[in-house]
């Protein structure tokens, strides 16, 4: 069984439930990412991943490209 990591990432950009959702579904197709939890409210994203398989800079890309921003973790 692979080894999981978590991070929380301040994230910025996030107005609703819809955001939250969109930032969610697009780290949760990345290979080697388990589980991501965004919350608009609180703008901290929280994701589960296998480290051997993705980075946290590629997760952080990932935030950047569905179009929010992220300072890194909190």
């Amino acid at each position: 069984m692979a080894a999981s990591e978590s991070v929380k990432l301040v994230t910025t950009g996030m107005h609703c439930p819809s955001c939250s959702m969109l930032i969610q579904m697009s780290l949760e197709d990345l290979d080697g990412v388990s589980e991501a939890r965004a919350d608009f409210r609180t703008g901290v994203t929280e994701v589960v991943y296998d480290p051997d398989v993705v980075t946290v800079d590629r997760i952080v890309t990932e935030i950047r490209s569905a179009g929010y921003d992220t300072t890194g973790a909190e």
